[in-house]
């Protein structure tokens, strides 16, 4: 069965001081806009391209925010699979290889494109660099070693994030389009427990 290859650039890509030059003002926009999204859901697409310009994947599914330390990535298109992280676990289910594996998530651990939707803004704030690159829109460099990722550039409509542009190590491109649901219920910690199904092939990795 073919596998989507935009699970793994999302591990690959999903978790200093500021840059002097940069305007506190302009920095503090884009955590405080983070901030104010405490929680949200909805439909997501994702495209993968190359680094030159060819289109290698697409996928499609949901997503469940709430800030911070929960996040669930459901894809249904063109596979089925879960991420799931609540505080520093993260499962990873396959429903169609009936398998999940838990682990624990490090300091180490690869800092992902899609880790700002879900962590503290005062912690990521100290981690990037930060410019207004339009409306609404703002592009963030890391500035540590375990980001997995050049560049993101983030954009909202209103005060809704709707859109990201993710350039990887490798060069290649990610976007993703974010749909929140127009009737949203809100959202608790228990809506992100995980407990694998009967049949389910269970790999657990957590060593405390």
């Amino acid at each position: 069965m073919r596998r989507s290859i935009c699970l793994p650039v999302f591990l690959g890509l999903l978790t200093v001081a500021l840059v002097a030059a940069r305007a506190p003002a302009q920095d503090a926009d884009v955590w405080s806009r983070l901030a104010a999204q405490e929680q949200a859901s909805g439909r997501f697409l994702q495209e993968l391209y190359s680094e030159e310009g060819e289109l290698l994947e697409r996928s499609s599914g949901r997503y469940a925010v709430l800030r911070p330390g929960f996040f669930r990535w459901e894809i249904d298109y063109p596979d089925r699979q879960q991420i799931i992280v609540a505080g520093d676990t993260l499962w990873h289910y396959d429903l169609d290889l009936a398998t999940a594996s838990q682990r624990l998530i490090g300091e180490d651990e690869q800092f992902t494109a899609l880790d700002l939707l879900a962590r503290d803004s005062a912690e990521l704030a100290a981690r990037f660099s930060v410019e207004r690159s339009g409306d609404g829109r703002f592009r963030l460099v890391p500035l540590f070693p375990q980001a997995g990722f050049r560049s993101a550039q983030l954009a909202w409509k209103g005060s809704t994030l709707v859109a990201m542009d993710v350039v990887d190590r490798s060069g290649q491109a990610l976007h993703i389009e974010l749909t929140p649901d127009a009737d949203a219920q809100p959202l608790s910690p228990g809506d992100f427990e995980f407990d694998p199904p009967d049949g389910v092939d269970v790999h657990r990795a957590i060593v405390r």
